[in-house]
């Protein structure tokens, strides 16, 4: 009943706003005339500034800081990306990071609200906000809430979410005029719906790739790089779903996430404590650890070891130790001295990694 009453308001105020805009400023507002000039071109550049810059404060605070706790940013810098968020959204810190909490603990089951996998695609890419505002409500959902300290400013955002959009609203209306305010008012509205809430969860519990096993559909989509730019580096999901308390969402070389690369620099800035980062050489050292492991324990490779450490001339244990090296990033060394890669090896290394995460897929453990 709120909601349609703050509906209904925003509708009568849009109305006031298209009387008494063009009355006393101009029917384009302060700018509209600057941006009329090539509309196409600057609702573009707006749409993809403002949906990055939405995204990346929801990605930075709501997600990876406040629901996963992989990073703490300076108060102030903090509450800006809240009230920016607050803004354009008008989502709260407490239902945002109680519903993620939520999903993560449910995810690809019956009871995640973001899950392609039960409710379909399109469902979940066009209609996810209407299940995120259903799973706020969910009593499991607001035990989750009750747990979540919130400041002052964030208490007063969690109870007038509407008060945010009604003031960014009015300030482009203004600079821009009722026509053109109203465009960018819709668009606006559709950045948290199409990119947040639906489009990550749709999309990257759907198709892509898959470094880790992570127990739901979660993949890795991050090579859309445009879109993956404009959603700081969500879409990286499988590496976010299996190492979830990591800030940085990167865990291949070839794989790129701004968000991570924003809080790098706020780091360096003292703008941000990295709590904990999953990176490329995490990556390599439990691959490393992997590897290891599977030689240990898997008769076969045992025995190519043996085979190879003998012609080699060395142990069987430090061709282990450094077979495990070369995965970690290492360059080879036997009896001291450097060992150019030749095939065999290179094939071998190979094989131990493809074999890992094939086990891994499978679900496969030694005793």
């Amino acid at each position: 009943m709120r909601t349609i009453i703050n509906i209904l308001f925003f509708i009568a105020s849009y109305f006031a706003a298209d009387w008494a805009i063009p009355k006393f400023i101009g029917t384009e507002g302060f700018l509209g005339a600057w941006f009329t000039s090539y509309p196409w071109v600057w609702f573009v550049v707006y749409t993809v500034l403002v949906s990055h810059l939405t995204i990346t404060c929801m990605s930075l605070s709501f997600h990876r800081s406040h629901t996963h706790k992989g990073v703490v940013f300076n108060p102030y810098l903090d509450m800006i990306m809240q009230v920016w968020l607050w803004c354009v959204t008008s989502m709260s810190k407490p239902d945002w990071v109680s519903v993620h909490v939520y999903h993560h603990a449910h995810s690809d089951t019956e009871k995640d609200p973001h899950s392609p996998v039960q409710k379909g695609f399109w469902r979940v890419f066009l209609l996810g906000v209407f299940d995120y505002t259903k799973a706020k409500e969910l009593p499991d959902v607001l035990k989750i809430r009750k747990t979540i300290k919130l400041n002052a400013l964030e208490g007063f955002i969690s109870r007038n979410l509407f008060v945010g959009p009604y003031i960014f609203s009015s300030i482009l209306l203004v600079l821009f005029g009722t026509d053109v305010g109203l465009l960018l008012l819709v668009t606006n509205f559709l950045i948290s719906p199409l990119f947040a809430v639906g489009g990550v969860n749709a999309l990257a519990h759907t198709w892509g790739y898959r470094n880790h096993v992570s127990g739901d559909n979660s993949r890795n989509i991050g090579f859309l790089f445009p879109l993956n730019f404009i959603i700081c580096g969500e879409l990286d999901h499988n590496n976010h779903h299996s190492h979830q308390r990591s800030c940085s969402f990167r865990h291949k070389w070839y794989e790129f996430d701004i968000g991570w690369a924003y809080i790098w620099a706020l780091a360096k800035l003292k703008l941000a404590d990295i709590r904990h980062s999953y990176t490329t050489v995490t990556l390599k050292q439990e691959m490393s650890k992997k590897v290891r492991e599977l030689m240990d324990k898997d008769m076969r490779f045992k025995k190519k070891l043996e085979e190879l450490a003998l012609e080699y001339q060395t142990s069987v244990h430090e061709m282990r130790d450094q077979l495990a090296a070369y995965v970690q990033g290492q360059k080879i060394r036997f009896n001291g001295q450097r060992v150019r890669m030749d095939a065999r090896l290179k094939a071998l290394i190979e094989e131990l990694q493809r074999t890992v995460r094939i086990n891994e897929e499978l679900g496969l453990a030694y005793a």
